[in-house]
């Protein structure tokens, strides 16, 4: 009866380790305060549209253009960016 509760012990013990890796990635990139120090770690990012700090994990695809809020502005970014009248939004222009 031993054998079984230290086969279910080793079982535990391995779950746990397995999980701490990845929970020690994102609790190290949550603990970077500074943006230029989150973005030079290769697994972290800087989320400062959403006022979230550093975040473990690649970045996320984002449009360049969608920062821009106003009609003026997205017309004359460098982005190569168009104004969608319909949403009024800014996006980029489609080849």
């Amino acid at each position: 009866m031993r054998s079984g509760f230290t086969i279910f012990g080793i079982a535990i013990v391995a779950l746990t380790l397995c999980g701490t890796t990845a929970q020690a990635e994102e609790i190290r990139c949550q603990a970077i305060r500074d943006s230029a120090q989150c973005v030079a770690q290769p697994e972290c990012w800087y989320d400062a549209a959403n006022n979230k700090g550093c975040l473990p994990g690649p970045a996320p695809d984002s449009d360049p253009c969608s920062n821009h809020s106003g009609e003026s502005i997205c017309n004359t970014s460098s982005f190569g960016c168009t104004w969608n009248t319909d949403e009024e939004t800014c996006v980029s222009k489609t080849p």
